[in-house]
């Protein structure tokens, strides 16, 4: 039997090849589950969210606290005569509160106690390289009558606001760090405003651009008096906790909320890449008439 070159090689068509793809089976994608009431981030660590975290999980990520810091103080270092982060964190969360907390022996704050806590806030955070030289021309004695006033202001009717406004006379002092300064008068009820706790209150853990004025501390202080009434939870401990989920996946070597090294490198947020030192004023919103000298002056205020 004869056969032709075109019976031995007769065209595919088309159709054909796409019926024959079809049947092929198609590559299951591990396509990443959107759990409900979870944040994910870059560094594909959930983010549990504030209004769906459980006494529980809040508590699990306060234990992983010191060691977080215990990493974070060791890799950043401190330079001769200088104090570590770590110690510096056991006088922020331990020595400032037994010192200035209300119903305890307290005394008056003194500038060098101010300029402790800027220290570590400068450590702990952002460093911004012209704060504490401003913090430290503030008279020694002004700076405690200073104090002290806006401690009797926020004990009149506990008006945060009131006591800020007044905290903000000083050199080098803008919302964020006259928060820091209030909160250790009253651990529970006062929040630092601090990056970290700002987007996980308020940024459901994205970590968007912050304009640290008087607006966006008090949305702030009622996302934590939230968290606070519902898990009878202090403020300062919230802190905590919102450190754990932003800074956790990127830092902590050992624990079940790392990202693999690789991973992490891979999905590193931008903000980590080299940028120049950050010196921005915090402004105050002018809706809420801040102290005037914050706007009047173009000192660095954080």
């Amino acid at each position: 039997m004869l056969f032709s070159y075109r019976t031995l090689f007769k065209p595919i068509s088309r159709l054909s090849l796409q019926i024959s793809s079809s049947c092929r089976p198609k590559p299951q994608l591990n396509r990443p589950k959107i759990l409900r009431g979870v944040a994910t981030m870059a560094s594909n660590t959930a983010i549990v969210s504030a209004d769906k975290i459980t006494i529980d999980e809040f508590n699990q990520l306060l234990s992983q606290y010191p060691a977080l810091i215990k990493d974070v103080s060791s890799t950043k270092g401190a330079k001769p005569g200088q104090k570590t982060l770590e110690a510096l964190d056991e006088y922020r969360y331990n020595d400032a509160l037994d010192m200035f907390s209300p119903g305890k022996d307290t005394r008056p704050m003194k500038l060098d106690d101010i300029k402790t806590l800027v220290e570590w806030k400068l450590r702990h955070g952002k460093f911004r390289p012209t704060l504490m030289k401003l913090v430290s021309s503030n008279d020694a004695d002004t700076a405690e009558d200073i104090v002290k006033q806006a401690i009797d202001a926020y004990k009149e009717d506990a008006g945060i606001d009131a006591a800020l406004n007044v905290l903000t006379k000083l050199k080098g002092i803008g919302p964020a760090t006259a928060s820091l300064l209030l909160a250790v008068h009253d651990a529970t009820r006062v929040i630092f405003f601090a990056d970290e706790a700002f987007w996980w209150l308020c940024c459901d853990g994205k970590q968007s651009p912050i304009k640290y004025n008087a607006k966006e501390y008090r949305s702030l202080c009622s996302a934590a008096n939230d968290l606070h009434e519902r898990l009878d939870v202090a403020a300062s401990d919230v802190e905590r906790v919102a450190y754990v989920l932003m800074k956790a996946p990127a830092s902590l070597k050992s624990s079940d909320h790392v990202v693999p090294p690789k991973e992490a490198k891979k999905n590193r947020a931008p903000s980590s890449t080299k940028r120049k030192p950050d010196t921005r004023v915090e402004k105050a919103d002018d809706a809420t008439h801040e102290v005037p000298a914050l706007r009047r002056s173009k000192r660095v205020k954080a």
